[in-house]
């Protein structure tokens, strides 16, 4: 409970109790003085029948019945709401008369104003001996009436008091309690690292206090956030990043190359070597020789057109490209953009050495190692140096084409939606508690006895498009399996390239998450870093929709590309999952320093940080020390194996 809202409480009640208390000491009073009133006026009524009745009746020889209650009536008539009766000596008869008016106040109030009986009797004498006996009683309902009146006349003055003072306290308590209002309505956003800036400082000594101290503490922590951001940068930059090309290093590209081979190895190699780099650094110094590198890398970049493609600067002379599921063809492309650049610059510099390029190619689709993938890629780089007219040469790892094209993928992926031939398998994620996180979603196509997993085809689809069909399949399938079973989940569904940057496919996805908004805590969707830095506005649309409707997000591959890591403030996941390349050598320094910080930075924003492929106890001991809280990999799976058989989702075997 606020301070406000507290204080709001105390006055309420006390003004509440002050109404009450003053309403009920009002009430006893007023009823006390109208008792008063009404035996002063019983007694004076008294005397006047008594002094009436004898005038009469000793004036009368013969009294009869009528006489008698003319008498009594001419007494009542003078007072409203009054008894008279009249007991003759000897009990023979009883004369008695009312008068009585309407009076209008609550059966509750009348219940509650009771008063004692206004009642009196007097003895008359006619001749000297007792004749009768004369009782008089004023009924009580004009006295609760005025009881009522005075009432309800004081509780609207109580009330209208009341109601003045209320404010009156309110504005003073609203003035007083500013500077802490301000303070708490800036509680959430100081806790999730989100500053807006100072706080405006009251007028108020107490206020102006506080609020200096806050806006210190804010300063510090803004300060601490934008320091630990900016040393998980430098970090990386100086482990992975080439100072002079602005690329990554060989280091960089070795771990990248790894972090894809134990993913796909689908996908192909290029090598470009520029004697010209050496002939430049020799003839024009240090610094024309860096610009020229520069220069070179930054047009190598731009005119590199497919999606996560890895750029680095191997070594002095060379730069190299990673492209996960690419066609040869779109190698050879790639490549011959490759070339075209470096001729232009070289003639925009111009320079005239023949043959300064060399650029290799490799087709690469069985497991393999970086140490043997690299051979091979400087073997047909030497290859393209023997043929100076045509510095281009190509070659595959097994001397044997790819099994499919990107059309035939994309066939084949409409055949097995068609057709039901998706298999779905999950793996579980859990906490440093061995507590389920979720379950990531595997799919692959089975036709013919024949296993297709999406590693293997998800390059070609999202090349031709057909990455929303495929989400779109894979998403409403597990929508309606949630449905059907309560106890299925919560899980990670990936979501592809394609998607996030389809309007189409945002404004299904919305569709479906208000129709389903019950199963928000059961569904976490993935998806791949490389949209939070290529297409941010798409990703804002999508992030946005699952947000609004409550269920969970996460990004996949993170830390996989030197950008900056302000988009993790932007969007807010759920969870992260390092990128392989960080978390499988962990006995490299370098590396341990660079996943730490890559990792705090996601902790200080509350965000899950999750390490994939976790495959030893060792491995899974030294990650719960750099900031990792979540796992996923064979011991993560073994462990579920073993504490839960039966478990209602089938752990996918790892690979």
């Amino acid at each position: 409970m606020t301070i406000a809202k507290y204080t709001f409480n105390v006055i309420f009640f006390s003004l509440s109790l002050l109404l009450l208390s003053a309403v009920a000491g009002h009430f006893f009073a007023v009823k006390s003085t109208l008792a008063k009133q009404a035996e002063i006026q019983l007694q004076t009524q008294a005397y006047l029948s008594e002094t009436l009745l004898d005038k009469t009746f000793n004036n009368v020889e013969l009294l009869s019945d009528d006489i008698i209650n003319s008498s009594l009536r001419s007494i009542t008539q003078t007072q409203a709401s009054i008894s008279v009766s009249l007991v003759l000596a000897d009990g023979s008869k009883t004369y008695t008369q009312q008068s009585s008016q309407p009076f209008h106040q609550p059966e509750w109030f009348t219940m509650l104003a009771q008063f004692d009986a206004f009642e009196t009797s007097r003895t008359l004498y006619k001749d000297l001996s007792p004749f009768a006996t004369l009782r008089i009683a004023l009924l009580p309902a004009p006295w609760q009436q005025q009881l009522w009146q005075q009432t309800q006349v004081f509780i609207y003055f109580a009330l209208s008091v009341c109601v003045v003072l209320g404010l009156l306290a309110l504005l003073m308590l609203k003035r007083k309690l500013r500077s802490i209002s301000q303070i708490a309505a800036q509680y959430s956003n100081i806790v999730n690292n989100q500053f807006s800036g100072p706080l405006p400082i009251p007028l108020d000594k107490e206020g102006r206090d506080i609020t200096k101290m806050i806006n210190h503490l804010i300063a510090q922590l803004e300060a601490n956030f934008k320091r630990q951001a900016t040393e998980a940068i430098k970090l990386k930059e100086q482990a992975y990043r080439d100072n002079v090309s602005s690329l990554g290093n060989r280091h960089y590209f070795i771990n990248q190359l790894n972090s894809w081979l134990s993913d796909s190895h689908q996908g192909g190699l290029i090598i470009l070597k520029s004697t010209l780099i050496d002939d430049i650094y020799r003839e024009a110094g240090f610094e024309i020789g860096d610009k020229f590198v520069h220069s070179l890398a930054e047009e190598l970049n731009a005119n590199i057109i497919h999606s996560d493609v890895t750029l680095a600067r191997l070594s002095y002379d060379e730069f190299a490209v990673l492209a996960p599921n690419i066609t040869a063809e779109k190698l050879k492309v790639i490549a011959e953009s490759m070339h075209t650049v470096h001729s232009e610059l070289q003639q925009r510099h111009h320079i005239d050495y023949p043959d300064s390029v060399s650029i290799g190619m490799l087709v690469v689709h069985q497991p393999s190692t970086a140490s043997q993938l690299l051979a091979q890629l400087d073997n047909v780089l030497a290859k393209a140096a023997l043929t100076p007219a045509e510095p281009l040469a190509i070659a595959d790892d097994s001397q044997q084409p790819i099994s499919f094209g990107k059309q035939q993928w994309k066939s084949l992926l409409l055949e097995a939606i068609d057709n039901n031939l998706i298999q779905y398998s999950y793996q579980p994620v859990a906490d440093d508690n061995n507590n389920i996180l979720h379950y990531e979603v595997f799919s692959e196509i089975r036709k013919n006895n024949q296993q297709y997993g999406a590693s293997q085809f998800l390059g070609a689809i999202e090349d031709v498009g057909a990455g929303v069909q495929f989400d779109r399949h894979v998403i409403a399938h597990h929508i309606n399996m949630l449905n059907a079973n309560p106890s299925f989940g919560p899980i990670a569904i990936n979501v592809t390239s394609n998607s996030v940057s389809d309007p189409a496919f945002i404004r299904w996805l919305t569709e479906l998450m208000e129709r389903n908004q019950r199963l928000s805590s059961r569904i976490y969707f993935e998806i791949p870093e490389t949209s939070f830095v290529r297409t941010p506005d798409s990703c804002s649309l999508l992030c946005s929709a699952i947000r609004f409707y409550k269920f969970g997000m996460g990004v996949d591959n993170y830390g996989r590309y030197l950008k900056s890591l302000d988009y993790l403030r932007e969007f807010r996941p759920d969870y992260v999952k390092i990128d392989f390349s960080y978390t499988h050598q962990l006995n490299d320094q370098v590396k341990i320093n660079l996943l730490s910080s890559i990792s705090r930075t996601a902790h200080s924003l509350n965000i899950t940080t999750i390490a994939t492929r976790v495959e030893t106890e060792t491995q899974l001991d030294r990650l719960a020390d750099l900031f990792v809280s979540g796992f996923q990999g064979y011991i993560i799976e073994n462990q579920q194996v073993k504490a839960s058989s039966g478990n209602p989702i089938q752990p996918a075997l790892f690979t």
